[in-house]
């Protein structure tokens, strides 16, 4: 039984003051509250060159937030097709870094703790499942360029480039490192004192990386070859779970399309197999605002769950894929939780999903892909869940 996101009564002239209710249950509950302390940004050209076998234009930027307490500088690259007028552009929020840095590997023994506490079922097959992601050692950390690469998969710029759409791409761990123990640094530092302890609906990782995400949508809008009504936001896994966090918050964002995002992410926590609320705060409590931890075990005492985060986005573009065969992100309950969101695209008069997901597509691309994801793999079996199916026009 999920939380209702739509009181019968409503119509589309009432859906943004109960979209805001929603955004508040988040911000409590969940990702946490950015510190109101006004900022600045600028951004400076360093370099440009031809791309994509001189189809399009590559630029790299230096972003700097300032605050009060200092300043942060991000990279951003933004790949440019050959067009006359203003494109589309789609921002990917990049958890891969361009060299292998050293970071501090999740708490395991807070997970055991989780495995000790948690019911039987749940324990033996997240037990199987952690040993089958493990099998044959441990994966090289994937890397990305964002100012030389162009056909990886994690970050296709030369098929979005082709589509007729920028291709931009940031660091996330340029804002704020993947690290508990680092937190907060960077672009976090400048809003928070490191020598206070966290809030309760204190700022997490997350929405650090989510406002950076909204950083990046304002030098993309004020580009004078991009479209400031048609950026869009993508994300893998945590990236995901930003992505969409980012799209709930900033009206400007004109799509989110989140792959894998599964716990937090697209998947409802109610009745979600593999990675679940207890397991994701034991391992990763930076990424989150300490009041989540309290539904460890009790996601059914949630007065939300992730489809009314999905709903946060409508009525604009919604595209959530997902791996058939990552049983820790769970994309069944990643179906349900973006079916149970269509609910609103259907109150401004857009077709309700089908009753059963769309059947899986393996993509091959030259050698198989291999994404990796927050917790070991994701194949690429892509299921794919339009939120708005029919909507005019693309993202």
């Amino acid at each position: 039984m999920l939380p209702n996101i739509l009181d019968p009564a409503l119509g589309p002239e009432d859906w943004e003051p109960r979209r805001r209710q929603i955004l508040k249950l988040f911000e409590e509950n969940v990702f946490g509250r950015r510190p109101d302390l006004p900022y600045q940004v600028q951004s400076r050209l360093l370099d440009t060159r031809s791309a994509c076998g001189g189809a399009a234009l590559r630029e790299s930027y230096e972003v700097t937030v300032q605050t009060s307490r200092g300043s942060a500088a991000m990279e951003l690259s933004v790949v440019l097709p050959q067009a006359e007028a203003p494109v589309p552009c789609v921002l990917m929020i990049s958890n891969h870094d361009r060299q292998t840095r050293q970071t501090q590997p999740p708490d395991m023994s807070a997970m055991k703790k989780v495995l000790a506490e948690a019911p039987a079922p749940w324990r033996e097959s997240t037990v199987k499942m952690m040993r089958e992601m493990t099998q044959g050692g441990t994966l090289n950390p994937s890397l990305l360029d964002i100012h030389t690469d162009e056909d990886q998969g994690y970050w296709p710029v030369r098929t979005i480039v082709h589509s007729g759409r920028a291709a931009a791409c940031f660091y996330a761990s340029q804002a704020q490192s993947d690290a508990p123990s680092s937190f907060p640094e960077s672009l976090a530092a400048l809003f928070l004192d490191p020598d206070l302890p966290r809030p309760a609906d204190g700022w997490g990782t997350l929405g650090v990386w989510a406002f950076a995400a909204s950083v990046m949508v304002s030098v993309l809008a004020e580009h004078p070859r991009i479209d400031p009504a048609r950026v869009s936001v993508a994300g893998h896994s945590r990236g995901g779970k930003t992505a969409l966090w980012c799209a709930a918050q900033d009206p400007r964002v004109h799509a989110v399309l989140v792959n894998n995002s599964g716990c937090t992410g697209a998947a409802v926590s109610r009745g979600k197999s593999g990675e679940v609320v207890a397991s994701i705060c034991a391992m990763f409590p930076h990424w989150f605002c300490p009041n989540y931890s309290r539904y460890a075990w009790h996601e059914e005492e949630m007065p939300f769950d992730q489809h009314m985060l999905l709903a946060a986005v409508a009525p604009r573009l919604c595209y959530v894929t997902s791996g058939s065969e990552d049983l820790w992100s769970d994309p069944d309950a990643e179906w349900r939780g973006t079916q149970a969101a269509g609910a609103v695209w259907e109150l401004f008069g857009y077709p309700a999903l089908p009753q059963s997901p769309p059947e899986a597509q393996l993509r091959l691309s030259g050698k198989r892909n291999r994404i990796s994801s927050a917790q070991g793999r994701s194949r690429s079996y892509q299921v794919g869940l339009a939120a708005v199916p029919g909507l005019p026009g693309r993202p």
